[in-house]
């Protein structure tokens, strides 16, 4: 009896793991093949980067677009914008109005531990001067739930197609729906325009994607066309 019971005892405290060697030197292994490709990853996404904004800058250069430096005279809003450390680029055109980019791009990391997650974040603002006369206001676009359960929000433009998609605020929101004319609310309903706000007399849109070839000129265009329209004699106010 009692030789059996030590014979046991010995068994039990013979395997203290479940691992043995073998499986050690696996789980090693893949761990630092990991970490090796996340490497692999982080490398060959910065190089992608920075090809990306080389690409850009010959774009932007051969439209007409310099970037902007710290000695030129700019707007309050802009000049805010191209100081942000998340500033990645910053560059300025002439058109029939002045017309700035900034782009600003920044992760975030929530959480601790095996929860933590990183987030990528673009934000690419267009600005134009609009001069004086020109409140604080902004024009935002609203949820298809919000629009179903509250169709006006706000002062309201009368338009009902329009105030279920978009919300008006800010201290010039009685002057904005003035100057929302049938054409500019026609227009940003087709989505030919962005929703747009005018900060310190300045008119900006914002994209929540990195500026590129194929958008820079149609997203500057886009902001002239509201230039434009919220300037028009016939919409004044």
């Amino acid at each position: 009896m009692f030789a059996g019971s030590s014979a046991s005892h010995r068994l039990a405290l013979a395997a203290p793991s479940s691992l043995g060697p073998h499986d050690l030197t696996h789980s090693n292994g893949l761990f630092i093949a990991l970490a090796i490709l996340t490497g692999v990853v982080i490398v060959w996404s910065a190089v992608r980067d920075r090809r990306r904004a080389k690409r850009f800058r010959a774009h932007a250069a051969a439209c007409g677009w310099w970037p902007l430096t710290a000695d030129q005279p700019v707007p309050g809003p802009v000049a805010s914008a191209a100081r942000s450390r998340r500033t990645k680029l910053a560059f300025a055109a002439e058109r029939e109005y002045p017309v700035w980019l900034v782009w600003h791009h920044w992760i975030e990391t929530n959480g601790t531990g095996d929860s933590r997650s990183t987030k990528t974040y673009d934000l690419t603002r267009y600005f134009l001067p609009l001069g004086p006369g020109f409140q604080d206001v902004e024009v935002v676009g609203r949820t298809a739930l919000g629009g179903f359960f509250m169709p006006v929000r706000g002062a309201g433009t009368g338009d009902p197609a329009f105030d279920k998609r978009f919300l008006v605020r800010g201290l010039g929101e009685q002057q904005a729906v003035r100057l929302l004319s049938p054409e500019l609310r026609a227009a940003m309903l087709a989505g030919d325009v962005p929703a747009w706000q005018v900060s310190a007399r300045v008119l900006i849109s914002s994209y929540s994607t990195p500026p590129s070839a194929e958008t820079l000129e149609p997203q500057a265009d886009a902001l002239i066309a509201v230039a434009r329209m919220l300037t028009a004699p016939t919409t004044g106010g």
